[in-house]
């Protein structure tokens, strides 16, 4: 019943992207239009939850564990990134802290040569030495020769100082990441076990909303319920930007058939027009391992980043010309309406949401509202 849901797309999205998107010389979308949309689909949805009736707990549900799964697995991806970054400065710091150890060690060796010498010497023999030379240019060249030892000797114990000053300011700033390290280890525990959490909250969610829908009586009137709202949304869409621009990218993608990055890389398990329940689907599916990273596919802005029922978190951008593509069942979505795209952007990260059992990305092509094949759009594998 949740790949049916994703047929309705095409059905409601018939001019979602009209002809104001050709327009190159007018305002682009003002941020103001762009909270205004957010705010109308926001209250739009919470309209339509209070006049659904079947499973209409259940599915809130089902939504509140997958948007917290969502912001909990995009959290453990910073930390992540963040553990990394300092893992990697705290292995610069160590090979800098050895160099600092070895050149010390070698200016240590130096300096002690230096001061045996002056100490085998003596006072008393450099004395005897000045005394005894009569010719004033063989003593100016004595003299200046133990004014360039002292100095020489002055300079090495200086650079000898410093290098040690580094070498304790590197120690101190590597107990300093080792220990912010600790700390991002530590967070990023809890984060794991918050999503571990979530996780079997949504398990047992979904448990229950199957039960619910053991018929299929119940099942098609949960798939109206979903129709109905993914209408109302697009719609929202639709009216929302009716008069906004979109700023036209270098390369039309109505130039681009064939040439389309891949969102993902995986396996396409479901092709388009493929029929299952005697509903053809209007996307593919292709499935990935989880967390992987979603590409957006061409230039444009995301229209729409939120949660839908049948197919989870959901991304939607719009290219211009009339063409958009939708990417679904995300884990987590990492951008927010109104931000700009560009062809191989991360947008998002490959999950299972919207009540799915395997990990995977569901990706459709629209021009004008209608489907089309998203196979002839993408380049060969």
């Amino acid at each position: 019943m949740l790949r049916i849901c994703v047929f309705v797309v095409v059905i409601v999205c018939s001019g979602l992207t009209p002809s104001w998107l050709l327009a190159a010389d007018k305002q682009a979308l003002t941020e103001k239009q762009v909270k205004a949309l957010s705010s109308r689909i926001s209250s739009l949805q919470k309209n339509m939850q209070k006049q659904e009736g079947v499973s209409r707990q259940l599915s809130s549900e089902l939504k509140r564990s997958e948007v917290a799964i969502g912001k909990l697995a995009r959290q453990i991806q910073l930390l992540d990134k963040q553990l990394t970054g300092l893992g990697t400065h705290a292995e610069d710091l160590e090979v800098k802290r050895d160099a600092l150890k070895a050149e010390l060690k070698k200016r240590a060796a130096l300096i002690e040569k230096q001061i045996s010498q002056q100490y085998k010497m003596g006072n008393q023999a450099r004395l005897q030495l000045l005394l005894t030379q009569r010719d004033p240019e063989t003593l100016d060249r004595v003299i200046r020769y133990y004014d360039f030892v002292n100095a020489e000797l002055r300079n090495d114990m200086q650079q000898f100082q410093d290098k040690l000053s580094q070498l304790t300011g590197t120690e101190r700033e590597l107990t300093d990441t080792e220990q912010r390290m600790v700390i991002k280890r530590d967070e990023l525990s809890k984060e794991v076990a918050a999503l571990r959490l979530s996780r079997n909250e949504r398990k047992n969610t979904l448990t229950q909303l199957r039960k619910t829908l053991s018929t299929d009586k119940t099942k098609l009137k949960q798939l109206q319920l979903d129709q109905k709202r993914l209408q109302a949304v697009l719609k929202e869409i639709e009216k929302s930007l009716n008069f906004a621009t979109l700023v036209k990218d270098d390369k039309k993608f109505s130039l681009l058939k064939g040439k389309l990055p891949w969102p993902i890389k995986g396996k396409v398990k479901q092709t388009f027009g493929s029929v299952t329940n005697n509903i053809s689907y209007d996307g593919i599916w292709i499935t990935a391992r989880e967390a992987a990273s979603v590409k957006a596919v061409h230039h444009g802005r995301v229209v729409f980043s939120d949660w839908l029922r049948g197919y989870g978190l959901v991304l939607i951008i719009d290219h211009g010309s009339g063409y958009m593509s939708l990417y679904g069942y995300n884990q987590s979505l990492l951008l927010e309406t109104g931000d700009w795209v560009s062809a191989g952007d991360t947008v998002a990260t490959v999950g299972s949401s919207g009540g799915r059992d395997v990990n995977g990305l569901y990706f459709a092509v629209r021009y004008k509202g209608k489907p089309s094949n998203p196979s002839r759009w993408l380049s060969r594998k």
